[in-house]
């Protein structure tokens, strides 16, 4: 689970090799993908495929609870 604080962000867009699942509990997450923005308030998940670039920070006035979900590859 990460916390952010308002107008705040965790780190900057950034790509890997994994596919990442966000899930909204608390606040208001403004999330970019490849270039483009989508607002998500609780309850709402954003899907990242592997090697996009992507990012998630708090666009509202009160803290941002969201989990992380990544997909691992099995060998």
């Amino acid at each position: 689970m990460s916390v952010v604080a308002p107008q705040k962000s965790t780190h900057a867009p950034h790509r890997h090799a994994e596919d990442e699942f966000f899930f909204v509990l608390e606040g208001t997450a403004e999330f970019i993908l490849d270039g483009k923005t989508a607002v998500g308030k609780p309850y709402t998940s954003f899907y990242c495929p592997a090697n996009s670039e992507h990012g998630i920070r708090n666009s509202g006035d009160t803290i941002l609870k969201y989990l992380v979900i990544k997909k691992y590859e099995t060998r």
